[in-house]
């Protein structure tokens, strides 16, 4: 039998979309930023509006320093000189450590072998399931609104010539590990 509710616990999202995002941004927070990092030095400031925007709005983190200082703790990336900004501020940069690059080489592996395995199952229209499901690209291009169920050729067509993955923009989407 499942865990009952304690009334003193903080309120739990799971059931809710929002729930499965912030946990999802979670898992995933990490291998971003030393994605980023491993890319260029940065301060703390320009790493969420780095990732909003070469995600294309789609990653959103407001307080990224709980992420920076976790990973400063297990030497995966470390502080840097204070140097001037583009904005004309002093400001605090990190940048990768050896650690943090074998860390993201770890991850990227683990998110690729994961995400190709729940797009596997997801494009598989599900067993004894009478009508086929929307493709993960349908499904991302068409936001939160519905999508409409394509016919079993086009979407044969669409898992061939598109591998059933969203064209997420930048190098973000590419699992070479």
């Amino acid at each position: 039998m499942g865990r009952k509710p304690n009334p003193s616990d903080t309120p739990e999202r799971s059931g809710l979309a929002a729930g499965m995002e912030e946990n999802m941004k979670k898992a995933v927070a990490e291998m971003l930023v030393l994605f980023l990092l491993n890319e260029r030095e940065m301060y703390i400031g320009e790493i969420p509006g780095e990732l909003e925007r070469r995600s294309g709005g789609a990653f959103h983190i407001v307080f990224p320093y709980s992420v920076i200082y976790r990973m400063v703790k297990f030497d995966y990336i470390e502080e840097l000189k204070k140097r001037i900004a583009p904005d004309g501020r002093k400001r605090q940069y990190y940048g990768i450590t050896e650690n943090g690059r074998e860390y993201l080489k770890e991850l990227r592996g683990m998110f690729c072998q994961f995400s190709e395995g729940i797009n596997t199952i997801l494009s598989s229209g599900g067993e004894g399931n009478e009508q086929k499901e929307p493709s993960c690209k349908e499904i991302y291009e068409a936001g939160p609104q519905t999508v409409d169920m394509q016919s079993d050729e086009k979407m044969a067509d669409d898992a061939r010539s598109e591998q059933n993955y969203p064209d997420f923009p930048g190098e973000l989407s590419k699992c070479l590990v």
